[in-house]
């Protein structure tokens, strides 16, 4: 083969995402820490269904612009850094083809070339033995494989020949990759993509047939807010994955039996299906159409200085952050990072001079920053990697002071917090030389592991025993969902026994998988 039309270019891509899709799992087992909420399949795998959305909206010849769909999409669905990184690869092969057709052998060169220069330069600090390495090695096999006339197939071949040796030997150049026995995630999902457009490329395939097998929404043309509260007698959270699911910027609360719900969606059709059995106490529905709202807005003065969005994972969490006056509380976190999107909509809802996110999560950071270069608001990023880092910060918050002083404060007040967690291992293996077996307990130090042990107390309070010096003047734990009351305050006592010079607070955060989170300062 010596040329890809725009129909086969977008049944690659297609297939390519199935593929993920099918072995998401797979990918998202690769976590480095044996933790129940690797997520990076999950990521790559809604940023890229966020592309091919895009791309079954359109009829075209040209092979540009279905890469420029491709790469709208992805940059507006990135979820976490992978999902991020993903992102900025398909932005950088929408550049390498602008205004071609078709995609010949010299094009591919190119992709793969602009693609890894694209996202090496969105990485502050690029990190060797990631998914940008097997990018960077695919690039240069790109390079040197080259020649005139070369068929697309046997080229394509050798240069995922080489990424996936380049994935092989990712423990060789990350050490807590070799420790845990696994290779970069990302560089996975991102062979895994590569896997399923080659077995494509010479398949004799329907493109309209198999389009339709995705069941992929159509795009629509207006969003929606929607804030209602139901009545309800059962688990909420079973309903609360449903909302989820239809949904951007979830924001949750449960009283007396009373959830309120709001969020934003793109559809209402699924809406009914959920709260039909349920008695509706109120619903409302506003049409947020960017187009209306933009003539709206215009030179309207913001309402005042300084407006926050937090993303939260749990009902305590969500009090304490409304008891500081955050403005826009994003659902998410471990395993269910919100996308770009997500944060750019929150960006633009707040009627303030300066919006400031916190991420709290590692894996959030790099899609706030992306909301924030997509936004003309004056927005900025305190890099908070926990959701209690963000309480210190919000603490700190001064509003006679201006952005640069602000942002100062935050991050010197998340530098005097240390970050203790405790939870449960998925699998068996050895990290910071501690052995560790499924389903024991793991007790983590500003995300380092520290300990493992049989039981939820034990592991916790050894992970303070490491934790806890001198300097230490207050523990606050925030237990999780899957911890009774009474066993929660137990806990809390036997650590004022213990560290008896040290203040104590317990606080319900209601965060999944994570059974306590404990902060020191």
């Amino acid at each position: 083969m010596k040329k890809i039309d725009s129909s086969k270019f977008k049944i690659l891509i297609v297939k390519a995402f199935e593929l993920l899709n099918e072995k998401r799992d797979i990918v998202d087992s690769l976590n480095v820490f044996p933790v129940p909420d690797g997520d990076t399949g999950t990521n790559m795998t809604m940023t890229m269904k966020s592309g091919v959305d895009k791309v079954k909206s359109i009829d075209t010849s040209s092979c540009y612009e279905i890469a420029k769909l491709l790469s709208q999409g992805t940059l507006m669905g990135a979820r976490g850094n992978s999902g991020v990184i993903l992102s900025q690869l398909c932005r950088g092969m929408a550049k390498a083809i602008k205004g071609k057709d078709t995609i010949s052998a010299l094009e591919i060169k190119e992709i793969f070339k602009v693609a890894n220069e694209t996202a090496y330069k969105a990485v502050m600090k690029p990190t060797e033995g990631t998914i940008l390495t097997v990018s960077r090695l695919m690039a240069e096999e790109a390079e040197n494989s080259y020649i005139d006339n070369i068929d697309i197939d046997k080229y394509l071949l050798k240069i995922i020949n080489k990424g996936q040796k380049a994935l092989l030997d990712t423990p060789n150049l990350l050490p807590v990759l070799k420790e845990a026995k696994v290779v970069d995630s990302g560089g996975q999902g991102l062979m895994f993509l590569l896997e399923g457009a080659l077995k494509a490329l010479n398949s004799d395939i329907d493109i309209e047939t198999d389009l339709s097998k995705l069941e992929i929404k159509d795009i629509p043309s207006k969003s929606y807010n929607v804030d209602l509260i139901l009545l309800i007698d059962e688990d909420y959270k079973i309903l609360e994955e449903k909302f989820y699911n239809i949904s951007s910027s979830l924001s949750t609360n449960i009283d007396n039996g009373l959830l309120d719900v709001s969020f934003d969606c793109d559809s209402l059709n699924d809406l009914y299906d959920i709260i039909k059995n349920y008695d509706v106490i109120k619903l409302n529905i506003e049409n947020t159409n960017p187009d209306v709202l933009a003539n709206i807005n215009v030179n309207k003065k913001p309402s005042k200085k300084y407006g926050f969005i937090a993303i939260s994972r749990g009902e305590g969490y969500d009090k304490v952050f409304e008891s500081l006056n955050v403005d826009k509380i994003i659902s998410g976190g471990q395993t269910m990072n919100p996308s770009t999107e997500d944060i750019y909509k929150a960006i633009e809802k707040i009627d303030s001079e300066n919006v400031i996110i916190f991420p709290n999560n590692k894996n959030i950071i790099m899609s706030a920053k992306q909301a924030c270069d997509l936004s003309e608001k004056n927005c900025r990023v305190v890099e908070t990697k926990s959701i209690p880092e963000s309480f210190s910060a919000l603490l700190s918050f001064d509003e006679s002071q201006s952005l640069d002083k602000n942002m100062e404060n935050f991050n010197e007040a998340i530098e005097d917090v240390k970050v203790c967690e405790v939870t449960i291992a998925v699998r068996d293996t050895n990290v910071n030389n501690i052995s560790i077996k499924k389903n024991e307990y793991i007790g983590i130090v500003d995300n380092k592991i520290v300990t493992s042990k049989k039981t939820i107390d034990r592991t916790a309070k050894d992970t303070l025993v490491k934790a806890v010096d001198e300097d230490t003047s207050l523990i606050t734990i925030y237990y999780g969902e899957d911890v009774d009351d009474k066993e929660a305050k137990k806990f809390s006592k036997s650590i004022e026994k213990k560290f008896k010079d040290v203040d104590v607070e317990l606080i319900y955060g209601g965060q999944p998988l994570y059974y306590y989170t404990i902060t020191l300062e």
